[in-house]
């Protein structure tokens, strides 16, 4: 199934992942209906969707059934990237976390169910394996999540599971390990290159939660937007996969390349007592996923991180000299 002339929505499509998405699908042909409550998202992500005739936009919220209902009227396929994605604010606020994600998946999978759509893309998260020791992570191994967000992607999983099985629906779970890239915000609850990134244009010292020997499988945006793509038009119905570089960095070594990339050497690094809910060691095995879906990763994490710098300075008019 090609994408191309298919009507596609897209949850959360204002927000760093759902807008790449987005961007990619209106090159390739398709009609894309997006929807977000903008509680993350910005409508400056969609500056170039909102000049494509084939884009429609419509503010909504997950947790709304009767707009599903009246909005999922002709889809084809569904990229469902809208949720409550920072840990630290999960453990805060565990009762939000899980009404945004688990509520307003259920919401979405009845609406599909009752409009007939014939394939739902679900974005779910590495953090469901916890701290387990094994590495690298395989789909099979034990989940033992250790956040409250954790704990709503993998029941959101379980339910594309179950209504794969129980009504037919085409679903498929992707995994996705640390993603980075254009558009991803600076913030104290965003992934931790966006943060450092800040703390680099403005000349402050990177900061460390614990000694930096946490590994993290980094994986650029055009990697996850390109198995998006793979997802919706090869069969891997029922299927949860892996999405990673499938290459572990430790954060320490990332601050370092960061730095040196952007000849901040100077800046220096902090280290700060571990947070509440972060996981020591996490990278992808991503056989899986090359199987079924044919993925190859084409960014290393230095390229992907070159490929962000750039885009940003030229994006913001930043005088950065990257190496």
């Amino acid at each position: 199934m090609k994408i191309e002339d298919k009507r596609v929505l897209v949850t959360g499509v204002a927000g760093f992942i759902g807008s790449n998405l987005t961007d990619k699908l209106l090159n390739l042909g398709a009609t894309v209906i997006g929807i977000d409550n903008l509680f993350n998202g910005r409508l400056e992500n969609l500056a170039e969707a909102l000049n494509n005739k084939n884009f429609q936009f419509h503010k909504g919220d997950i947790r709304d059934f009767n707009f599903l209902l009246d909005i999922f009227k002709d889809i084809d396929i569904i990229f469902h990237e809208a949720a409550f994605t920072s840990v630290p604010q999960s453990v805060k606020m565990p009762e939000s976390c899980n009404d945004v994600n688990i509520n307003g998946t259920l919401n979405l999978l009845n609406a599909a169910r009752k409009r007939d759509v014939e394939k739902i893309i679900f974005a779910s998260s590495s953090a469901v394996y916890g701290d387990t020791p094994t590495l690298p992570k395989h789909e099979n191994m034990p989940r033992i999540p250790i956040s409250p967000y954790a704990v709503t992607k993998l029941t959101c999983e379980s339910y594309m599971e179950v209504f794969h099985q129980v009504y037919g629906l085409n679903t498929t779970s992707l995994r996705y390990f640390n993603v980075f890239g254009p558009r991803q915000q600076d913030s104290p609850y965003s992934g931790v290159i966006a943060i450092w990134l800040g703390r680099i244009i403005k000349n402050k010292s990177l900061i460390i939660f614990g000694d930096g020997n946490n590994s993290r499988d980094f994986t650029y945006i055009k990697d996850v937007i390109q198995v998006n793509i793979l997802a919706a038009e090869n069969k891997s119905s029922g299927a949860i996969l892996n999405i990673g570089a499938g290459s572990p960095i430790t954060l320490l070594d990332l601050a370092k390349l960061m730095l040196k990339l952007t000849n901040k050497e100077e800046l220096g690094i902090i280290f700060d007592p571990p947070r509440p809910g972060d996981i020591i060691h996490s990278y992808a095995d991503i056989s899986k996923v090359k199987e079924i879906l044919k993925f190859q990763p084409k960014y290393t994490q230095e390229q992907g991180l070159r490929d962000y710098l750039e885009w940003y300075c030229k994006k913001y008019e930043v005088n950065l000299k990257i190496k």
